[in-house]
């Protein structure tokens, strides 16, 4: 019997058999085609399917052309190009490669690569993660009969898949009906097996999942025999018999259909009882294992019930395609984070968002309403600034001084939250979660105008409640140490602390930039704090619990009635206040710890610390200078503070809310373009106003 290699070559015309591509191409087609192991097989395959890939300016010319597809014509699909062209020249060449292809299938499983392929498993974050990392870090062995591992040598990255599947559809077609033995039924007996065998598989995880004490207690109340997980098992049985059976295989796919469409209501039964039970990466993990199992399904049993063909040969492309990816993914430290993160992020942002809507002045009589909240959160921030300039110039150990300042500003805000105050910088991160909210909510066609209304409402309030922080704290302080010289005849600050105050607040010559920045990282994170916190009570529902504690006995239940109220109203604002307490706190200590140069500047107590400083010396005992430099270190801080709490919440919240960066960039560009237009609304509220769509209570 001729070679494989001689039956390529004299394909081609005899000037041209000598071309070196032309005769490397035949060389592997000879390998593949003589291997006669698996393991010699699929390294042969890899190879030629390796080099097949490789921009060429040097092989021959096609035969004749594959198709009609520019592609064709390109460097990179050249040697595919010929290599088509050959396999459909002759089809004893074909006929053997093609029983090489059906070796690999008939001795391979492909139940991992549908069954678990990109699909995260039930183990739990935590379990996987670590499972992952170990991959990464430890080497793997070959597993030959698994054909998950043939896929991810042949396609060992993203930008492969990419590359072979934005492939135009009758370019795919070309190459699946000459690369593989499409009409040999006995070549897919096995991949057929491991279809129905996937499908059994993820549909035994949905329905064990769906059935899990985490997931029913959020379900719609009923038998479990009635539920839409219990009944998916049925479904799928008589679907893979009536495939094996050749029976009336198009109405078991309709009711089998018709009890995935019930278990997606379930799953949206679910996610909206998420709201009033909680939500924990456990539960985000079983929707996310649900819901993907279920889309994996769907592709697959549309392979198997698709018409010979086009549509059966487009359907096997999108698996292959979407289990290649998967496969990729699944080694991915990136994505699992990415992947589980989403909806709990999602809903922290929710409760982050709700807070958001009191810090939203919608009319005037709201609008002076923040002032005056803000006047009074400035004051009670003048003895927060003169209780923390003692602690931290008192030399305690570094400790017990970060523990005594996260306490002072601790039981500062958690005041402000309890006497209905307001802390400007605390409201950004709040904000920009509602604002991505209602990015998401909102539909299309009536986004701008509403977006622009909503913004300029939030301006003009972080606009009012910064600046009456700023007053109030400045007035106050001054009038503290005109009162403290008063009872006790010295200034309240010695003139070391005084000058030390003055000049950290230097944007040039000190931190001042880099740890507004920090500090806006900070407000961020403690409204994530918050938002958790909250979420993490309504999991645990500590407010039922609250109200039916035993003290019931001891108490009224209408007094224990009205604490759980409280606390539930009150919760995320108290963890959050606490959070930021002791992060503000506890950071310059903890960078001296590992000598990283960490502090904090917040606006209303840099403000609030500088004018300690004035009113304990004077203007005169300090120069122009410094403190032109050090009123140009507030007005940065202010802006820093603001915008990078708010820039990280809308981040987060838009990604949360699934908005892509073309739609936030479009947004910004109609915020610029409203407020060159009309930039009185973004400071002051019009006098017809229209009523508001958020309640506003300075509550927080």
């Amino acid at each position: 019997m001729e070679s494989t290699r001689n039956l390529v070559l004299s394909l081609f015309p005899p000037s041209q058999q000598g071309n070196l591509p032309l005769q490397r191409l035949a060389d592997y087609a000879e390998v593949f085609t003589r291997a006669g192991t698996l393991h010699g097989r699929l390294d042969a395959f890899v190879e030629l399917f390796n080099w097949l890939r490789e921009p060429d300016h040097r092989i021959v010319e096609p035969l004749r052309s594959p198709g009609t597809a520019v592609e064709w014509q390109r460097p990179e699909w050249r040697r595919e190009a010929v290599w088509l062209s050959a396999l459909d020249a002759s089809p004893e060449l074909r006929d053997r490669y093609h029983a090489g292809i059906a070796a690999i299938l008939d001795e391979t499983d492909g139940v991992s690569l549908f069954a678990d392929a990109g699909l995260p498993n039930d183990r739990g974050l935590l379990p996987e993660t670590f499972d992952r990392f170990f991959r990464i870090v430890l080497p793997s062995p070959r597993e030959e009969h698994d054909l998950a591992k043939l896929f991810l040598r042949l396609f060992p990255s993203q930008r492969e898949v990419t590359r072979f599947f934005s492939l135009p559809p009758q370019m795919l077609e070309r190459i699946a009906t000459l690369s593989t033995p499409a009409d040999n039924s006995e070549a897919w007996e096995k991949p057929l097996e491991s279809l129905l065998d996937a499908i059994c598989l993820l549909g035994a995880r949905i329905q064990g999942l769906g059935l899990s004490e985490k997931l029913r207690i959020r379900s719609q109340p009923g038998p479990v025999r009635q539920s839409p997980f219990y009944r998916l098992g049925i479904a799928i049985q008589l679907l893979v018999d009536a495939i094996r059976s050749h029976g009336d295989i198009a109405a078991a796919a309709q009711a089998w259909k018709a009890n995935v469409g019930e278990c997606r209501i379930e799953l949206e039964t679910i996610v909206a009882h998420l709201d009033a039970r909680g939500v924990n990466l456990d539960v985000v993990y079983a929707l996310d294992v649900i819901e993907k199992s279920l889309a994996r399904m769907e592709i697959i049993v549309g392979v198997l019930v698709a018409q010979p063909g086009a549509p059966k040969l487009l359907t096997a492309q999108r698996l292959v395609r979407d289990v290649v990816r998967g496969r990729l993914n699944d080694g991915s430290l990136v994505n699992l984070a990415s992947t589980s993160f989403r909806l709990l992020a999602r809903k922290i942002v929710e409760w982050a968002g709700r807070t958001g809507e009191h810090y939203i002045s919608s009319n005037r009589a709201e609008y002076w309403g923040m002032w005056k909240a803000a006047l009074g959160g400035g004051l009670l921030t003048v003895g927060t600034a003169a209780i923390k300039l003692m602690v931290t110039h008192n030399g305690w150990p570094p400790f017990v001084e970060g523990f005594l300042a996260g306490v002072n500003y601790a039981v500062s805000f958690v005041l402000m939250q309890n006497f209905h105050l307001a802390l400007a910088t605390k409201q950004p991160s709040m904000t920009g979660a509602t604002l991505a909210r209602i990015i998401g909510d909102m539909p299309e066609d009536y986004r701008n105008d509403e977006l622009v209304t909503y913004s300029a409402r939030i301006f003009r309030t972080q606009l009012a409640a910064a600046l009456g922080n700023i007053v109030a704290v400045s007035a106050g302080a001054v009038v503290f140490c005109m009162i403290w010289r008063a009872l006790l005849g010295s200034p309240f600050l010695t003139d070391e602390v005084a000058h030390y105050t003055v000049n950290s607040l230097n944007p040039i010559h000190s931190g001042t930039i880099f740890y507004a920045i920090v500090t806006g990282v900070i407000l961020w994170l403690s409204s994530l704090a918050g938002g958790w916190i909250e979420n993490w009570a309504v999991y645990h529902q500590l407010p039922r619990a609250i109200a039916e504690h035993r003290l019931g006995s001891l108490v009224k239940p209408e007094r224990l009635a009205e604490i759980a109220d409280s606390f539930s109203q009150n919760i995320a604002g108290w963890g959050g206040s606490i959070v930021l307490g002791f992060m503000l706190g506890m950071t310059p200590i903890l960078g001296h710890f590992f000598g990283l140069p960490l502090d904090v500047r917040h606006v209303t107590l840099s403000t609030g610390m500088l004018a300690l400083g004035i009113g304990s010396l004077g203007l005169g005992a300090f120069g122009l200078n410094a403190l032109v430099w050090a009123g140009l270190g507030i007005a940065v801080t202010f802006v820093l503070n603001l915008s990078t709490s708010f820039y990280l919440a809308l981040r987060l919240a838009l990604g949360a809310q699934d908005v892509s960066r073309d739609d936030t960039w479009h947004v910004l560009r109609s915020l610029f373009h409203q407020f060159r237009v009309s930039p009185r609304e973004f400071f002051l509220p019009p006098a017809d106003d229209p009523a508001p769509t958020t309640e506003i209570s300075p509550s927080h």
